[in-house]
């Protein structure tokens, strides 16, 4: 295996590992707070998706869901954090693509934030955007700060981008 293929794997598990912590430390926080068990939002979405609940009144917080969801929800984020590892390592290689995954990721994850909320309203009530949102958004400042810390090539490149004014002469 390539020195570089490998950096990539390595280094989108460990913003896949980063970006599944985060989101687990704050929903269990945003749970705490709202007087409920951390494990609150993943029996919840474990008990929807595996075992058909329908009604969160009747959910029961128990090991089997939440085990299940976080799973998934960990699966979830390592292949999220390989592709956002493989985007910034081509980012690397050919600067004009920054423009282009910028904009892809900008895209992908709008859309994922918007279908999880709409998905997830049923369940959650009107406090969804909380939920998805903060979580979402504290996982890809994570994520970005690790592969940025990475990639100091990407760094100084992203650095040198210029930013309007006067092209240069």
């Amino acid at each position: 295996m390539r020195a570089q293929t490998r950096d990539t794997l390595i280094g989108g598990l460990w913003a896949g590992v980063i970006g599944y912590g985060v989101v687990v430390v704050i929903v269990a926080l945003l749970n705490v707070f709202a007087g409920r068990s951390p494990f609150y939002t993943a029996a919840l979405f474990g008990s929807a998706l595996f075992y058909h609940l329908r009604d969160p009144a009747a959910l029961i917080v128990a090991p089997g869901p939440v085990l299940a969801f976080n799973m998934v929800h960990m699966v979830v984020f390592l292949g999220l954090g390989l592709l956002c590892s493989w985007l910034v390592s081509l980012a690397e290689r050919f600067p004009t693509t920054q423009y282009l995954i910028l904009v892809l990721l900008l895209f992908v994850a709008l859309h994922v934030y918007f279908a999880m909320a709409f998905l997830t309203r049923p369940l959650l009530g009107e406090l969804v955007w909380w939920h998805v949102g903060v979580a979402s958004l504290a996982a890809a400042i994570g994520m970005g700060w690790y592969l940025l810390a990475a990639h100091p090539l990407l760094r100084r490149e992203l650095r040198e981008i210029p930013m309007g004014g006067t092209p240069p002469a």
